[in-house]
């Protein structure tokens, strides 16, 4: 159970490093760069999309932790992008409601006052 817990966190965390961490902001224009070179557009997109980056950190984490037979690294690429998309969708859900709920600054509020009383 341990060793699912590690497959499910590392996926998760990997792929978000990858995708938004600011440690690989290089490697992800150099990855883009180099793909637009070799004429293989697809090949930006695995440091660009949480599906795709999850996949792929799937495969090595199923690997790493779990199994080294062929069939299951495939299960365990494929349930890694799944748990990486959807951590992807529960964080920018949090953070949508956090961007909702924020309180209008004080100075804004007075001016649409007065600017109603005018």
């Amino acid at each position: 159970m341990v060793d699912f817990i590690l497959f499910i966190t590392s996926t998760i965390g990997m792929s978000h490093i990858i995708v938004d961490g600011s440690i690989f902001e290089k490697f992800r224009f150099y990855i883009k760069k180099y793909s637009e070179k070799l004429k293989i557009p697809h090949l930006g997109t695995i440091v660009e999309c949480y599906m795709c980056s999850g996949t792929w950190c799937g495969f090595l984490m199923g690997w790493i932790w779990l199994t080294n037979e062929p069939f299951k690294i495939f299960a365990c690429g494929c349930a890694g992008g799944f748990v990486s998309n959807l951590a992807a969708m529960f964080i920018n859900y949090i953070e949508s409601l956090t961007i909702i709920n924020l309180p209008q600054p004080v100075e804004e509020t007075n001016q649409e006052t007065s600017q109603e009383d005018a």
